[in-house]
């Protein structure tokens, strides 16, 4: 049915209040930008205050779609378009603050981490959970058949390398006690890396049986559980590190065999 003016000029009432909202972020992130040039020390922080921004920009995008929805029985693609690609710009710039690795050491970014100590622990695990909720309502608005389904594995797998790279492994060994005003904290945040690694890799093998039986999806769910391995590997968890351990040469010996197979085919085509 198609929408009446009335219908049409109810939804951009309501939708100024929230592009207004979105100007006033905006004008923060340009302020955020200014002040960070001013010293290298304090640049991190700011980073971190533009993608806390980026969040709320995000949150107001999935609103303004479920406004819509209601309002109007139409899901809004440009704003869900908007916090998509904002869910990008979060994961690159939060790269700049603690990194990108996730196949060496657990400690490789110690640098980057010595440079936030005031990005305490409890900061660091609400903030992951907060956008993994923001990445989770995003999926949800789009729904089940989106264009963009087969990119969502991806996002999980930057997650869950984020969450990791958030985390102060050293000083989870070293106060790993009850007196430790973070040992709850702690705990939680390690025990939230493990399960955004193996949703992450269970995302991608999802993605290779499912859509395109592409050898490379199943070359990162090996990435995502060798990162789970080094992790219990420190921790002296012998049952999950001997069961992530037969994951990984299941997983392993079968990319070894599709390539096997592919090798085989290409030798008797020449």
């Amino acid at each position: 049915m198609a929408l009446t003016k009335e219908q049409k000029a109810e939804f951009d009432e309501n939708l100024t209040e929230f592009k207004n909202y979105i100007e006033e972020l905006k004008k923060d992130v340009n302020l955020y930008k200014t002040q960070m040039k001013k010293s290298k020390a304090i640049e991190p922080y700011y980073q971190i205050a533009i993608v806390l921004n980026s969040i709320k920009l995000m949150n107001t995008c999935v609103s303004i779609s479920e406004l819509s929805w209601h309002m109007l029985n139409l899901k809004s693609e440009l704003y869900l378009n908007i916090a998509r690609k904002e869910i990008y710009s979060v994961i690159s710039t939060m790269e700049k603050v603690v990194g990108a690795d996730f196949e060496n050491g657990l400690d490789e970014n110690r640098e980057l981490l010595d440079l936030i100590p005031e990005f305490n622990p409890d900061q660091r695990i609400n903030f992951i959970r907060g956008f993994r909720k923001t990445i989770n309502d995003i999926v949800d608005a789009y729904g089940s058949n989106s264009k963009w389904k087969w990119s969502w594995p991806e996002l999980h797998f930057k997650l869950a390398v984020l969450a990791k790279n958030l985390f102060d492994f050293r000083a989870y060994e070293r106060e790993n006690d009850l007196d430790s005003p973070f040992y709850y904290t702690r705990r939680d945040h390690f025990n939230l890396i493990i399960e955004l690694s193996n949703y992450a890799a269970q995302e991608y093998r999802s993605k290779y049986d499912l859509s395109t039986n592409d050898i490379g999806d199943l070359k990162k769910c090996i990435s995502l559980l060798e990162m789970n391995r080094k992790i219990f590997q420190m921790t002296g968890n012998t049952e999950d590190l001997q069961k992530t351990k037969t994951l990984i040469d299941s997983m392993a010996s079968k990319i070894n065999s599709l390539e096997g197979d592919k090798n085989r085919v290409k030798k008797k085509k020449k």
